[in-house]
């Protein structure tokens, strides 16, 4: 009995500094934005505001034009998501459920983006949309993601988990392969493609590289671009602290609601239970 006593008091405290150590930066954000100027840059620092300035969102929200690049968050983070999974749906498919010539090899090749950072083809990528005149176009964000190897590789192997007899039976009633794609294999890989398209949608949201590498002006940029500039802006040669807090707040409010509506989904996918 003292042997598991001790080792739960263990395993507590282990998830208390856990719990402190993922917890505790987004309590620092939320209460540093509602505070005032002085206050967010105060040492030492307090842990609660002694006045709430909930104006400090407000001021972001318009001084900052953020409506603007929200918007343009929206547009391209939906348009990059829907094209990143249904392209990836159907290529995970073929390697899946078909046998053809050179299959692993192009599997494998599948995966090359997995392996080769962004940052060593983006010049090519920039001259080449400079060139179609597609710079500063929603456009030239979206088809950038028309192809993603990992979603590639994690929908085929949840794919190859599907039961061969639930196709086959689909194929009798006469089904399209099309129909078998999306009204068989999604629903039964359901909570591993809402899982795909949260983390999708998170990566496209806070994506930094492509939006800033594509773009010469404010047309489309997005919410990271705007968090940037608010990193940047002083008042008196003083860091605005509490208007950033404001912002990051602003910025992961949709991802935070998106997690909690796709929670349970989520689980069941990450615990390996996702096909019924």
């Amino acid at each position: 009995m003292t042997k598991r006593t001790v080792k739960r008091v263990l395993e507590c405290i282990l998830l208390a500094i856990l719990f402190v150590i993922f917890v505790f930066p987004f309590y620092w954000t939320l209460i540093t934005s509602v505070k005032s100027t002085m206050e967010a840059i105060q040492f030492p620092p307090t842990l609660w505001p002694s006045k709430f300035v909930w104006s400090n969102y407000a001021e972001v929200w318009q001084g900052s034009n953020f409506a603007h690049y929200g918007k343009n968050s929206i547009i391209t983070s939906v348009g990059a998501t829907a094209v990143t999974i249904f392209f990836s749906v159907m290529a995970a498919y073929a390697f899946a459920r078909y046998e053809f010539r050179f299959k692993k090899a192009l599997f494998a090749l599948s995966l090359a983006d997995i392996m080769i950072p962004a940052q060593v083809i983006f010049l090519p990528i920039f001259v080449m949309y400079s060139s179609w005149g597609i710079l500063n176009t929603y456009f030239s964000f979206i088809i950038i993601f028309i192809y993603s190897g990992s979603t590639i590789f994690f929908f085929r192997n949840a794919f190859m988990q599907v039961p061969g007899e639930l196709i086959e039976a689909a194929r009798l009633d006469g089904s399209s392969e099309l129909s078998v794609m999306f009204k068989v294999m999604l629903p039964a890989v359901r909570p591993f493609l809402i899982t795909q398209i949260m983390l999708s949608f998170m990566s496209k949201w806070n994506g930094y590289f492509w939006i800033q590498t594509l773009t010469t002006n404010e047309k489309i940029r997005t919410l990271p671009i705007a968090m940037n500039n608010l990193v940047n802006q002083t008042e008196d040669y003083v860091s605005r602290w509490d208007l950033s807090m404001a912002g990051s707040v602003i910025l992961m409010a949709p991802l935070l609601i998106l997690y909690i509506i796709c929670n349970r989904q989520m689980k069941v996918a990450f615990i390996g239970n996702g096909i019924k």
